[in-house]
């Protein structure tokens, strides 16, 4: 198996967690997936609003769609994951089709729009 990084596992992705780590296996997995690269916190991409989305990681599919994933673990549930969950799916509505905002639970489900379980946002991926 090889990572698809844009990167080739330099400080970025050393600096990854372990759910951040199974979350970009999972993806090397997909044949949809042509590559991915991990965001930078405060020093790269973010969605502008009342509370700033810092995606972690950014995935190209074959297709041309563009997708911005934020990690979050089970305890990050909160009102401030669901405001940045609203926020982010509110940029991808504007941003245009070939983007897609998501922010993805290690395994909770929550309710809001924008928010998945890394279950649920694999079968999305899979079927894009």
């Amino acid at each position: 198996m090889e990572l698809k990084s844009g990167l080739n596992m330099d400080t970025a992705e050393e600096d990854m967690n372990e759910y951040e780590f199974k979350m970009v296996w999972a993806l090397s997995e997909l044949g949809n997936v042509k590559w991915w690269h991990r965001n930078i916190s405060r020093l790269s991409f973010q969605i502008n609003g009342p509370v700033h989305a810092y995606p972690d990681i950014i995935v190209m599919l074959h297709s041309g769609k563009i997708l911005m994933v934020e990690t979050k673990g089970d305890h990050l549930d909160n009102d401030e994951s669901k405001e940045k969950a609203k926020i982010g799916d509110q940029w991808a509505k504007l941003a245009g089709k070939q983007y897609k905002y998501y922010m993805v639970f290690e395994t909770k489900q929550p309710d809001y729009p924008g928010a998945y379980s890394l279950e649920r946002f694999m079968e999305i991926v899979n079927g894009l």
